[in-house]
This record gives C-alpha cells, sequence and structure tokens, in this order.
C-alpha cells in the first residue's frame, strides 16, 4: 500500500436519495484525502464548497493547490474549475460557468504552467494558464450546438510537454464500442490535425501518459469483456503514432488490457516511488495494483461513493 496522501472526489450519486430534492442529490460531492496508516485506510472530506458533480482532479506542486472539474448539469452549460489549498481552503475559480460546458479530466503542463481541460458536451480540448487566463480551444471535434453526438464527447485528457502532444478520449455512446483515443501535436502552424490512434474501444475515459517510456494508459467503463478494464499502448518515439500498428493476432487487440473486473472504472494515478497504479470506479472502490496488473487488491471501498477523479498529493 501507499505511504502517500492520495486525493479522490466522491461524485455523491451513490448516497441516499430518500426524500431528498434533485438539487440536493447533485450537490453532495466531495474532495476526500485519503492515507493509509497502521493498517487502515482512512478518507476525511476536506472541501469547504459546494461541489456539484466533481469528476477530476490533480494537484500542482508549485502551487500547491489542487484543480478540480466541477461538471455542473450539462443540460445547462454551467460546469467549471476550482482551485483549493490542499487543506481545503482559499477556493478560487479558474474557469467559470459558461467558459467550460462540461469538464471532465483535468491535465498539467507543469513546464509551461498551463491547465489542459476535456469539455464533453463542449465537445472539445480546452487550454489556459493556471488562474483561468489566456484560455483557448486546441480541438473542436463537432459543431459546438450537436451537444447530443456521444462520438464526439471528449472525456479524458493527458500531455506530454516533452514529446509535445496532448491526448484525449472520446467515449462515444455509453458501452456502444465506439469510444476512440486521439492525440494532436501542441504547437501548430494553422489549424491542429488531430490523429486517431485507435478505435472501436467499449468507453475510454482519463488518460495517463507515461512520458519516459511513451506508454498511454486509459481506463475503459464500457461492457465486457473488453470494457470495465484498465489498459495500455506503446507509442512511438514521436508520441504520435501507435509503435506497431498490427493487432495481435491471437487477440486481434492493438493494446494490452492490464486490469480487468473494475465497476465502472474512471480514475488513475501512478505511486512512482512504490510503482503501484491506484485506479477508482464509480462502484465504490479504489483499486491498486503493479505495474503488470498483479497483486490487484482492494485500497479503499465503500458502497455509498462513486469515485471518480483520484490524484497523489507529492
Amino acid at each position: 500500500m501507499t505511504s502517500k496522501t492520495l486525493i479522490a472526489l466522491d461524485v455523491g450519486l451513490s448516497r441516499s436519495v430518500a426524500g431528498k430534492s434533485f438539487d440536493e442529490i447533485i450537490s453532495h460531492g466531495q474532495v476526500l484525502k485519503i492515507s493509509h496508516h497502521d493498517g487502515k485506510t482512512v478518507a476525511i472530506p476536506m472541501n469547504t464548497i459546494r461541489i456539484i458533480l466533481p469528476d477530476s482532479v490533480v494537484y500542482c506542486q508549485s502551487t500547491q493547490r489542487l484543480f478540480i472539474a466541477s461538471m455542473g448539469i450539462p443540460s445547462q452549460n454551467d460546469g467549471s474549475v476550482v482551485s483549493i489549498r490542499v487543506d481545503g481552503s482559499d477556493a478560487q475559480t479558474v474557469l467559470s460557468k459558461g467558459q467550460v460546458h462540461t469538464p471532465k479530466q483535468l491535465a498539467l503542463d507543469t513546464l509551461n504552467n498551463k491547465l489542459y481541460v476535456a469539455d464533453r458536451e463542449g465537445m472539445r480540448v480546452l487550454r489556459c494558464d493556471l488562474d483561468g487566463s489566456n484560455l483557448e480551444t486546441l480541438a473542436q471535434t463537432c459543431r459546438p450546438d450537436d451537444t447530443q453526438d456521444p462520438s464526439s464527447w471528449c472525456v479524458g485528457i493527458a500531455v506530454s510537454a516533452k514529446l509535445g502532444v496532448f491526448y484525449w478520449t472520446q467515449k462515444g455512446p455509453s458501452k456502444g464500442g465506439r469510444g476512440r483515443l486521439f492525440c494532436s501535436s501542441i504547437e501548430a502552424e494553422g489549424r491542429r490535425e488531430p490523429r486517431c490512434l485507435l478505435d472501436n474501444l467499449p468507453e475510454p475515459i482519463d488518460l495517463y501518459v507515461d512520458e519516459s517510456n511513451n506508454i498511454l494508459y486509459w481506463t475503459d467503463r464500457g461492457e465486457l469483456p473488453y470494457g470495465n478494464t484498465f489498459n495500455k499502448i506503446q507509442l512511438d518515439a514521436t508520441g504520435l503514432s501507435l509503435a506497431d500498428e498490427e493487432a495481435n493476432e491471437r487477440t486481434g487487440l492493438k493494446h494490452e488490457i492490464i486490469v480487468q473486473n473494475l465497476n465502472e472504472a474512471i480514475g488513475l494515478a501512478f505511486d512512482e516511488e512504490d510503482k503501484r497504479w491506484f485506479v477508482s470506479d464509480l462502484g465504490g472502490t479504489i483499486w491498486s495494483f503493479d505495474q503488470d496488473g498483479n497483486d490487484k487488491t482492494v485500497f479503499l471501498q465503500d458502497e455509498e461513493r462513486a469515485f471518480t477523479g483520484i490524484a497523489f498529493l507529492e
């Protein structure tokens, strides 16, 4: 088990709804500080502000702040991104309602102090400074008014400043087998041209890129047998293509499934020191396993929680 502090988001939808209004139900999102001591895993709520449907969290070491995506109510285009100190205080608005539609995964470019946002119903990838200024659209996957097309919904985001590439997922219909992974160069003259790395995935969600080894990891909450999994794919030296475009003769897959039998997998975080992965799911479990998918254990389980994004405090 990790000795580090893990931050996890509980979207709040698994708690009792009896006698509660819709507004009360969607306003139960919590930011949890999770630590493991003396054989016990303890989760302590830390946010002091109302967060509607929190989905992703990243930690910025230089500012010692957590950046959190609040989906809001998708039909109302009222998502936002906020930042707080690691003790839950000093909440600041980074992107206000209307600047981002439905923010999903966040990613940090620590070399250039940039925040990347996958905007689901906005069907785009956004980038801004850490205070929310200089907001720009890096990729637009569909017409901004066509929010009902889930094949264009951007969910996961990862960035490699070293490679000069950013990656995102377009999940497709729920458990529809039409999910895709895309990438594009960060710097471009004129219009950026997205490249589809993989298609026909069950329902890819959050991403993580290993810059040292050019490996892309992701969670998939789609249908069995290939969904509800944790996966990886080897990239070439540029990071813009697969190392091998041919599918495996036996499996028929271009990627490798590392772990199965998750329960609506969402967030992922890697403990560099212990070389262990942590993956959260909407079923209320945070899983832990080694780099090869072995020693899969339950780090935390609570059926009254629905976990989304997770991140480590460095």
